[in-house]
């Protein structure tokens, strides 16, 4: 039997700065591996796949920039967080690039809530994982803060990803759908630059897919060429999806604002 191994990035212990559980320590496992190329992307050290090579030790994190198996993740984990009491975010990269990831670590801990952040573009990938998470944390992309994806290994296969706003729109539904129902919410990311009618299909969409599902709109931070949103920008926003009976917050990243990773 072939074990399965995973791109870490890093395995360490934070406060999450975005979404539902803002604020709430957690075990993060960060997966290198993402096809998508966001303008704001505040991790693209995360977009390629590691060489393989032994695991690091370090004072908060012990797995980083290796491949490794579910259960060496997993026993990372157990040593950041002995006594179970913290959730454990699967975040990228891109998650859903390994779908075989989430439910080995539900089988390895079955007691510990498991939350996916995930680009919210794979719903092939997505509909794999849904029973393994106890929560799902997915993002609205704007296409026009995409550059064109770029392909991970070419002897790999992957869910292939949105190349133009069709592709958007379809898998932006898709996932919706998939999770309007459970326990999950949107994160909206929104750069300088942006009027509020460039978001109106998305937010539409959201309302008439998923009108019970949380909308978190999260300010861009400032990041290579890319501006923050001036505030007029952003209460408009917020203010467009509350009209349509959303639940809405703005919420900035705080990681950032406490200078985590």
């Amino acid at each position: 039997m072939i074990t399965a191994l995973y791109p870490i990035h890093e395995v360490f212990t934070s406060i999450q700065g975005e979404g539902a559980f803002l604020g709430e320590a957690q075990v993060f496992v960060r997966l290198d591996g993402c096809p998508l190329r966001c303008s704001w992307c505040d991790t693209p050290g995360t977009w390629k796949l590691p060489a393989e090579g032994a695991s690091m030790e370090g004072d908060d994190h012990l797995l980083e920039k290796a491949w490794n198996s579910a259960e060496e993740i997993a026993a990372g984990i157990e040593a950041l967080d002995p006594d179970g009491s913290r959730t454990v975010s699967v975040t990228g990269g891109e998650p859903l690039m390994w779908p075989h990831l989430l439910p080995e670590l539900r089988q390895l801990l079955p007691d510990r809530r498991l939350h996916l952040e995930t680009a919210g573009a794979f719903p092939g990938s997505l509909k794999q994982v849904l029973e393994s998470v106890d929560h799902i944390s997915a993002d609205h992309k704007l296409p026009e803060d995409l550059r064109p994806p770029v392909a991970l290994r070419g002897e790999l296969e992957f869910e292939p990803a949105p190349v133009d706003a069709s592709d958007w729109r379809s898998a932006r539904r898709e996932v919706l759908a998939l999770i309007a129902d459970r326990d999950a919410c949107a994160k909206l990311v929104v750069a300088g630059g942006r009027s509020t009618a460039d978001f109106d299909e998305i937010l539409q969409d959201h309302a008439s897919l998923a009108p019970g599902l949380p909308l978190y709109v999260q300010p861009a931070t400032a990041i290579r060429d890319v501006p923050a949103p001036d505030s007029q920008a952003i209460f408009e926003l917020a203010d467009r999806a509350s009209a349509l009976g959303l639940s809405t917050r703005v919420v900035p990243q705080l990681h950032v604002q406490l200078g985590l990773r």
